[in-house]
């Protein structure tokens, strides 16, 4: 297969950390031909930098270019790049959250067979070979009782200093106060005219973060099937600590905690799956980090005697894996792991996760 023509949307810090430099990594499989920013200036020093040389400020300028895909890492939603890509013909990869709403998703999904391109959400934890490996054990488990996901995660400025991150100052401020106003009206056709604080926290923490921990449990035991309980706590600080109880029909439960404590530098993200005679932790690095493994603890009885091992299977880079593995669905015809479906169930689950803690103003499509 012929490497593939890259164009990428959004050029901001994960775009810099990860994407464009695995893209120039993997250059047997991928050329990067078109970037897109709203930003001149940014455009022009990454553009030098990985030296790509077609430059846009709108994404329809870029999706009318000859690409084979088109990678979408912007702020906010993804829907309307996302869909103006594959009605332009171009296999699509897009940053979670996929969208903000259910409607998008439905419509991004209808996009995807209509046109007949694949459309991919960049859950790259999914392609970690620590958890594929982690996964498997999981399912060997029996009287599997509880689940335990926490995440202690601190001022991601904590880990930029190390790479090299360009930032500039150019963007009207005009426009971006329609985008924000934009994702907000977005957020409230999703879970209602809630506070103002609770329609960020959807945005930023529920559908930028947990989702990827809704979507890891997703790929080890599928979709819970009800939330019980939520509590967010203090109430006097913009990003909180979220508690939340989900359950599986005759199965487990699972308690999820997030907690946004900015300043000790150490990033903690833990999936727990704890079993009558076993248990399988996951552990996963910051995601700022590269080449760092993701740890699989697992504990068990031997002999009469507890015993535990700790597993590094691999220093492989999840970003990384997702490309390759992305470009190995359009060799083969295949429909990726983490498609538009999927995703879908995930914001369908955080949704419900909002709703669980009673807000006041709750509306929208989380009530229908």
């Amino acid at each position: 297969m012929p490497r593939l023509r890259v164009g990428v949307i959004g050029c901001g810090t994960i775009a810099q950390i990860m994407w464009l430099p695995y893209l120039r990594e993997l250059d047997d499989y991928f050329e990067l031909k078109a970037i897109c920013d709203l930003s001149l200036d940014l455009l022009k020093s990454i553009g030098n930098y990985f030296n790509v040389p077609c430059h846009f400020t709108d994404f329809r300028d870029l999706v009318a270019e000859d690409l084979d895909m088109v990678i979408v890492l912007t702020p906010g939603s993804h829907a309307p790049a996302a869909m103006a890509a594959m009605e332009s013909g171009k296999h699509v990869i897009v940053e979670k959250p996929m969208c903000y709403t259910l409607r998008e998703a439905d419509a991004m999904i209808a996009a995807s067979r209509r046109c007949g391109k694949r459309l991919m959400v960049a859950y790259m934890k999914r392609y970690d070979p620590g958890y594929l490996y982690g996964c498997e054990l999981v399912r060997q488990m029996k009287a599997l009782r509880y689940v335990q996901i926490n995440v202690l995660h601190p001022a991601e400025s904590l880990y930029f200093a190390h790479h090299r991150i360009k930032r500039f100052n150019d963007v009207p401020r005009e426009k971006i106060r329609d985008l924000e106003s934009e994702w907000d009206r977005l957020a409230v056709e999703a879970i209602g005219m809630v506070s103002p604080r609770l329609r960020l926290l959807y945005q930023e923490v529920f559908l930028g973060s947990m989702v990827h921990d809704i979507n890891a449990l997703q790929g080890v035991l599928g979709p819970p099937d009800q939330v019980l309980f939520t509590t967010i706590w203090p109430d006097d600080v913009t990003y909180p600590t979220i508690t939340s109880v989900l359950a599986y029909a005759g199965g487990p439960r699972v308690v999820l905690t997030w907690s946004y404590l900015t300043e000790l530098r150490d990033y903690f993200e833990e999936l727990a799956f704890l079993g009558e005679a076993s248990r399988v932790r996951i552990v996963f690095p910051s995601p700022f980090l590269k080449h760092f493994p993701t740890a699989v603890e697992v504990q068990g009885m031997e002999n009469g005697a507890e015993c535990r091992k700790r597993v590094n299977v691999s220093y492989a880079e999840a970003f990384k894996e997702e490309l390759l593995y992305f470009h190995d669905c359009l060799n083969k015809g295949l429909e990726p792991r983490t498609g538009g479906s999927e995703a879908r169930k995930d914001i369908t689950v955080l949704q419900q996760i909002v709703a669980a803690s009673s807000p006041h103003g709750l509306g929208g499509e989380v009530t229908r």
